[in-house]
């Protein structure tokens, strides 16, 4: 199969990998994560046991090691910020008071099912949304209540703002809230409402989106994190760490393999 191209599609709250499995030491990271390996097992190293097991949730801020096969890289990466309403959903119904969640095998196969090609590139950011929706359904992640909805207005141009020249420059929520003409209060609640997340944290993922994009291009990490409004390469990294229990720097190494795609349009 044609795993050697490892692609990422950010959009709000959100990270969906496909690729191999990157750490090699025990990390935690903010996001909930979902994580399948799509070819067969591996070892989960948590609360000082191991157990070998084909598909696992982790919630925040839980340390955990993953050893996988070395010709392992067709896995499923799921990585959604705690704040938003889909991670709180995951948490509720597969976590509860704990911290991991082994995956039981026949919803592996269904996980796996979700994905339609062999390989690790899903397409354009519509497919790789449809992807993510199957996921998320098969997991039950949806709260009852909840209903798409078309975005409003102001939050498209809210969004579109925060993507062009609000990118690099430091964010003043009453300016967003003026340019949408709506208070400062009404913009944070109908934001969250509307795209499942809080508007600052949607803010730091546009961010690291942007960044990433930067270094696998070629930038620097300082010009990456100029780039996308960070103080400097320690802010940038020390972030992206703290949200992906990885280093921007190991993904950058490897950047001739990795695709970064933005779907927060």
């Amino acid at each position: 199969m044609a795993f050697n191209k490892y692609c990422g599609y950010f959009w709000a709250g959100h990270l969906l990998f496909m690729g191999r499995c990157p750490a090699t030491t025990v990390h935690n990271h903010y996001a909930l994560q979902v994580i399948v390996n799509r070819e067969g097992l591996f070892q989960l190293r948590t609360d000082g046991s191991s157990v070998e097991c084909g598909g696992v949730i982790v919630g925040s801020d839980h340390p955990h090691l993953l050893i996988s096969p070395c010709d392992a890289h067709s896995w499923i990466h799921l990585l959604i910020d705690h704040q938003s309403e889909v991670a709180k959903t995951l948490a509720r119904r597969h976590l509860g008071e704990g911290k991991v969640k082994i995956l039981d095998d026949d919803l592996i196969k269904r996980l796996r099912g979700c994905i339609g090609t062999p390989g690790n590139d899903l397409g354009s950011c519509g497919q790789a949304r449809d992807v993510y929706r199957k996921l998320v359904t098969e997991l039950d992640g949806y709260s009852d209540e909840h209903a798409a909805e078309a975005v409003d207005p102001r939050i498209q141009a809210t969004m579109d703002l925060l993507q062009g020249e609000y990118l690099d420059r430091k964010v003043v929520v009453a300016d967003l809230a003026r340019e949408a003409c709506l208070s400062e209060s009404r913009l944070r609640h109908l934001f969250t409402e509307q795209i499942g997340i809080p508007l600052r944290r949607h803010i730091l993922w546009v961010r690291l989106m942007t960044a990433v994009q930067f270094a696998v291009q070629g930038a620097s990490l300082t010009e990456a994190a100029h780039s996308a409004g960070f103080s400097d390469s320690a802010h940038l990294s020390r972030t992206y760490r703290r949200m992906y229990g990885i280093t921007l720097s190991e993904i950058v190494k490897n950047s001739r393999f990795v695709q970064v795609i933005s779907c927060f349009s």
